[in-house]
């Protein structure tokens, strides 16, 4: 059945344009000497299809660097590296060790029988640093969102301490985030960074993304002398947030369940939704998605459905563990940044229900014969209770009975009689 998609983009006329099959960045840049990585994204049914990175002005005559063997497995080729992961449908390239000369037009390409699906991507090689450190220069995320930054740098500053530093100038910016000098990672606000010394790269997270966010900041360590450091421009997405909202925060039970909506502004309504896991929204592990339709979709402990005449998407999430608890994202799909909005996730303990559970008496019976009838008072409470009741039961239905017929004896002995006119005793027939 995967063979069905590719086989009706062969038979149905018209169907040569495949920029639908597959979405790229459009563009890409890395400082020199530095790396860039580039993620291009395929739809339902292309998984198992060789991807490749190839160099070149054109298409048809381009040059393949790197390929896949249509398995998940990372492949490198010199300075060039792929992996596809199947599960997100989406593979990743980098590049490493960029030279001016990188700078070019390259593609994402998905092999097959006939003319091969491809997204455009122009990448740029920027000035690099001194050589002690190396970043990409640009950063991008959405408003409400997140980005990620890495820096690299040489052998021998593993145990330097690194920061990340805003303002125009790096000798008077300011540090917002720090190392201590080890791999623990340090977090001040909405912003992170862990230092990865085995290879030698250290990552900065900026959170809750504002548009005052976008500035000049600087990936830096210190030295003796002076600090080395190397400029990223940020810039903040606006809009984001606009396209689709949702509640910020869901919170379920244990072993129960939460429902998240997001809704979304007119003309997205085709558009695929998905629901996302991880703190940032480029690399978050996709966990379900919609199919472009109405149509529920449910993997595993997931669902999503969405509401294209309301423009609301509903995500359940069931049977709920502590280690659910993290950042997801509700998400809208389209040719380069997906549109999308962060949801944090808690899950509190198990809801408990109290049930009440009739108690059943039990009156002890023994072998000896008491010599005297034990008294109520003498007995467990539970066991006063219960002659109390029986007793009351014999008073209702045997012994008031009786002391009302009794009762109702004397009456009818002791009733009036009746005499003659005269009032004196009642004659007999014979006198």
């Amino acid at each position: 059945m995967w063979l069905l998609p590719p086989l009706l983009l062969l038979l149905i006329p018209g169907s040569s344009d495949l920029s639908a099959v597959i979405m790229g960045p459009g563009e890409a840049s890395g400082p020199e000497r530095g790396s860039l990585t580039v993620q291009c994204r395929y739809d339902p049914g292309w998984e198992p299809y060789l991807k490749y990175w190839c160099q070149g002005a054109e298409f048809r005559n381009c040059r393949i660097l790197v390929g896949t063997t249509g398995s998940e497995q990372e492949v490198k080729e010199d300075r060039v590296s792929i992996r596809d992961n199947q599960t997100s449908r989406m593979f990743t390239v980098t590049m490493e060790n960029l030279t001016r000369e990188d700078a070019d037009t390259y593609w994402c390409g998905i092999e097959r029988i006939g003319a091969d699906p491809n997204v455009q991507v122009k990448v740029a090689v920027g000035p690099g640093s001194s050589g002690v450190i190396m970043g990409p220069e640009e950063a991008r995320g959405p408003e409400r969102g997140s980005l990620t930054v890495q820096c690299r740098y040489d052998r021998g500053w593993e145990t330097h301490v690194k920061f990340w530093c805003r303002g125009a100038e790096f000798r008077k910016c300011t540090i917002l985030v720090g190392t201590t000098g080890s791999e623990q990672q340090v977090k001040k606000d909405r912003v992170s960074i862990r230092d990865n010394q085995k290879r030698r790269t250290f990552t900065v997270t900026m959170e809750k993304l504002r548009q005052e966010d976008a500035d000049t900041y600087w990936c830096g360590f210190e030295k003796n002398e002076s600090n080395p450091g190397v400029p990223v421009r940020v810039t903040v997405d606006p809009g984001s947030s606009a396209v689709i909202t949702g509640p910020g925060e869901a919170r379920g039970p244990e072993q129960g369940s939460l429902t998240v909506q997001c809704r979304y502004v007119p003309g997205w309504e085709k558009h695929v939704k998905y629901w996302c896991r991880g703190s940032d929204f480029s690399i978050c592990r996709i966990l379900v998605r919609t199919a472009g339709s109405e149509q529920e979709v449910k993997r595993n402990r997931l669902s999503i459905r969405d509401n294209q005449t309301s423009r609301v998407f509903t995500m359940t999430m069931e049977k709920l563990r502590r280690e659910d608890a993290d950042t997801y994202w509700c998400m809208i799909e389209r040719v380069g940044s997906d549109h999308g909005v962060p949801v944090k996730v808690t899950v509190g303990p198990a809801t408990t229900v109290l049930t009440t559970i009739p108690t059943t008496f039990t009156v002890p019976v023994t072998t000896e014969v008491p010599t005297s009838s034990p008294t109520v008072s003498s007995l467990h409470p539970e066991g006063r209770a219960l002659l109390s009741s029986v007793h009351f039961l014999l008073l209702v239905f045997l012994k008031l009975p009786v002391f009302l017929s009794m009762l109702g004896a004397v009456l009818w002995v002791n009733r009036p009689q009746g005499g003659s006119e005269g009032g004196g005793p009642p004659r007999s027939e014979n006198q």
